[in-house]
């Protein structure tokens, strides 16, 4: 509407540090090279691996989970019996709208050099991407702490309930459990715990914590060979100082140093990444979380804290309303342009079995 603002800080060009002095910024008139430069990100990768259901008519998308069933010897002149079976579901409800949005005068396009609204609209993208993998690393890495009550009754089990500690010795203080229902026969996620501060940089000792992690779900009859495993960079390096996890191209004798690969016992596919949650993060109010989900986008303590995740598909259960959509448009009453970026997604926890991490040293803080 006419005196509105529609922008404190709009788009400018050509004016270094985005301030407006009022006069012909310098780069409007020096030479231009032809580069626009981004900042440094890598490309989002999550999507690849887990699958993202379509949620319209509904902003809620459900899971259902039907529990084991039990078996009975049949004996001659006795009636059998019937076998109860328990059922439960998850869910994840949309309802948050993440916007990127950027504002260009219309006398820019007179000043212009190249093309803003493309450049912004890459940059957008960028900047969702990396927004989308870390909301779902760290909904992967809380996965793997979810403990499951199971509906029969009995002790709660997987999580930090079910944690294995490195080393045999007891696990220690760590976060409250985080505990679900389930139906009969279900498991919560795998948490393996390093027995000694800073063992995430020896190549031995984490080596064998990822052998531990993926034993602990082999044991739950997850085929793992699906599955990724997520590796902080410094992790990455550090499993290149084991030489057992080394190809035999990896030397640098033959002039292939470069180009050697990691491979681990079991073959499972290993990706580093930057995305997971950082110190800096917790206790600070994700744009998806609300009191409708229990804040559950937080970064907590023990997420920060993890190092390693192994996930398969089923690990998350994810939808989107709105997929990464982009928009520019022309206002005449604004006399600019507005360069759009939005999406509606939530991801949640999904099959616990299916997700698991390895966690620094004693993780003291829910």
């Amino acid at each position: 509407m006419p005196g509105t603002i529609t922008s404190n800080e709009q788009l400018r060009q050509g004016h270094q540090g985005g301030v407006d002095t009022g006069y012909v910024n310098p780069l409007y008139i020096e030479e231009y090279s032809g580069v626009v430069e981004h900042r440094i990100k890598k490309k989002s990768f999550m999507k690849q691996f887990v699958p993202i259901k379509n949620i319209t008519g509904t902003d809620t998308l459900s899971n259902d989970q039907i529990g084991s069933t039990a078996l009975q010897k049949v004996t001659r002149g006795v009636r059998p019996t019937d076998s109860g079976t328990t059922f439960d579901s998850v869910s994840i409800k949309v309802d948050t709208m993440v916007l990127a949005r950027t504002n260009q005068h219309k006398m820019d396009d007179f000043f212009g050099r190249y093309s803003v609204r493309k450049e912004v609209g890459m940059e957008h993208g960028t900047t969702i991407g990396e927004f989308v993998d870390e909301a779902f690393l760290v909904q992967a890495i809380k996965a793997a702490q979810v403990s499951v009550a199971p509906h029969g009754g009995g002790a709660t089990v997987g999580g930090w309930a079910g944690a294995f500690k490195m080393g045999g010795g007891a696990v220690g203080t760590v976060p409250a459990t985080i505990s679900r229902s389930a139906p009969d026969g279900f498991d919560g996620g795998n948490v393996v715990i390093l027995e000694q501060a800073n063992d995430e940089n020896v190549a031995v000792d984490f080596d064998l914590a990822i052998r531990r992690l993926t034993q602990m779900m082999e044991e739950k009859d997850v085929d793992i060979e699906d599955g990724v495993l997520l590796v902080r960079p410094a992790q990455y390096n550090t499993l290149l100082d084991n030489d057992k996890l080394i190809d035999s191209d990896f030397t640098d004798a033959n002039g292939d140093f470069a180009k050697g690969k990691v491979i681990l016992s079991n073959n499972l596919r290993l990706v580093k990444t930057n995305r997971f949650p950082k110190a800096a993060q917790v206790g600070a109010t994700h744009f998806l979380s609300n009191a409708g989900n229990g804040n559950a986008y937080d970064v907590t303590q023990a997420d920060a804290n993890a190092v390693a995740v192994l996930m398969l598909p089923k690990a998350l259960l994810a939808g989107e309303t709105i997929p990464l959509t982009s928009d520019v448009y022309y206002v005449k009453q604004e006399l600019q342009w507005f360069i759009d970026s939005y999406l509606m997604f939530a991801v949640t926890p999904g099959r616990l079995e299916y997700a698991g991490a390895i966690f620094k040293h004693a993780p003291t803080v829910a």
